[in-house]
């Protein structure tokens, strides 16, 4: 049976000063995380929904929650703004369609990889060139989570979380751990997510897991207090050249100019 390695570890994320996008930003080996703090943005959501086609705009319309609506505007408007940043172009000239296993990519330029994940009021987006998977989770504290343990973790990460000092921390770790990583090979949490490693250290996985022969990486990070996140991407360096955090302005003058 043929094998790839993934290495899962815990690591710290600077979050620097909005850098401007460039020719050489994005290189090979390079990924760069966007933070957005929702409730910054409310009072542009009317501004953002500009830049939505009539099929995102429908989209919105049909979310029963307002909260969902908004956090849906938003977080789709900026994406079309770093992306637009990245290639250079329009952000209203911004498509993006889904592939067949339903992860969503840039139709001008495919080779733009992009993975975004939101919890209460943080949405976070993932660039890179490699593919890439990220996961946030809010550590909610009266959030039963026992019962799912038998369903998505094995025994050895179970006995991990259970002996953890911080338990609901050890769960959250370990569950944005494999979530990351299905969201980075384009699959859903199905019969194979227990399968997904989520321990500190150096693990082996089928081949036929992940449909290529790529060697991985999973990364967990703090975002902010009570936030957990953890990015899946495919490489073995022992940190990528520039992973770096950045996070997003929220004025629209400042959006517009990340596109120029």
């Amino acid at each position: 049976m043929q094998t790839a390695k993934v290495i899962v570890s815990t690591s710290h994320i600077e979050d620097v000063k909005m850098i401007r996008v460039n020719d050489d930003f994005l290189n090979d080996f390079d990924i760069v995380i966007y933070t957005i703090y929702l409730p910054d943005f409310y009072d542009l959501k009317t501004e953002l929904s500009n830049f939505l086609n009539s099929k995102e705009i429908k989209k919105a319309e049909r979310f029963y929650k307002q909260s969902d609506k908004n956090q849906y505007v938003i977080s789709r408007a900026i994406l079309k703004f770093i992306l637009a940043a990245y290639i250079k172009m329009d952000v209203r000239n911004i498509h993006l369609d889904v592939f067949q296993n339903k992860k969503p990519f840039l139709v001008s330029h495919p080779w733009l990889r992009f993975n975004v994940s939101h919890s209460n009021d943080f949405t976070v987006i993932a660039i890179s060139r490699k593919n890439v998977g990220i996961d946030i989770e809010y550590m909610a504290q009266d959030f039963d989570y026992a019962e799912l343990l038998p369903d998505i973790f094995n025994y050895q990460e179970i006995l991990s979380i259970e002996n953890s000092i911080d338990k609901k921390q050890a769960f959250y770790t370990a569950w944005t751990r494999k979530e990351s990583f299905v969201k980075a090979l384009g699959k859903g949490i199905d019969e194979d997510f227990k399968n997904i490693p989520c321990l500190d250290g150096q693990h082996k996985i089928d081949f036929t897991l992940l449909k290529n022969s790529e060697n991985w990486q999973i990364i967990s990070f703090d975002l902010r207090e009570n936030y957990i996140g953890s990015i899946a991407f495919e490489g073995l360096s022992i940190i990528p050249k520039n992973l770096i955090m950045q996070t997003v302005p929220n004025t629209m003058q400042e959006l517009l100019e990340m596109t120029q």
